[in-house]
C-alpha cells in the first residue's frame, strides 16, 4: 500500500513539474518574441533553461522526500515504539489510589529473545 502511495505522489509531482516546464517554455517564447536584440533573445533563452532546470530539481527533491517518507513509515511500522506491548523486561502494575500508573523495567532473563517474533525454522537439506 505504501508503494502505491509513493508512486501516486511521484506521479502528481511529475505532473506539476511538467506544468512548470511548459509554463517556463511559454514565458521564454514570449520573452524571445518581445526581445529587441540578439543578446536579449539569448538572455531570455538562458532564463527559460534555468526555469526548466529549477522545475526538474524541484521534482527530484519531492521524489527524494517521498522516498524518505516511505522509509520512515516502514521503520515506524516494523520497528516503532509501542508496537511490542508486553516486551520482556517491562512490566506494568496497576496504579495505587490517587497516583498515576507505574512502569518498572526489569532486565530480560539471559538467553530470552528480545522480540516477540519466533526464531526462524532451521532447514536441513
Amino acid at each position: 500500500m505504501q508503494a502505491v502511495k509513493e508512486k501516486v505522489k511521484d506521479t502528481v509531482s511529475a505532473a506539476k513539474a511538467k506544468a512548470k516546464e511548459k509554463q517556463a517554455k511559454a514565458e521564454e517564447k514570449a520573452e524571445v518574441a518581445t526581445a529587441r536584440s540578439r543578446a536579449e533573445e539569448e538572455l531570455a533563452h538562458e532564463r527559460g533553461k534555468a526555469r526548466v532546470a529549477a522545475a526538474k530539481m524541484e521534482l527530484h527533491q519531492e521524489k527524494a522526500l517521498h522516498r524518505e517518507e516511505a522509509i520512515q513509515h516502514r521503520l515506524r511500522k516494523h520497528h516503532g515504539v509501542g508496537h511490542h506491548h508486553g516486551m520482556p523486561g517491562t512490566t506494568t502494575t496497576a496504579p495505587a489510589a490517587g497516583t498515576t500508573a507505574a512502569t518498572t523495567t526489569v532486565p530480560p532473563p539471559a538467553g530470552a529473545p528480545l522480540h516477540h517474533h519466533p526464531a526462524p525454522a532451521k532447514h536441513y537439506y
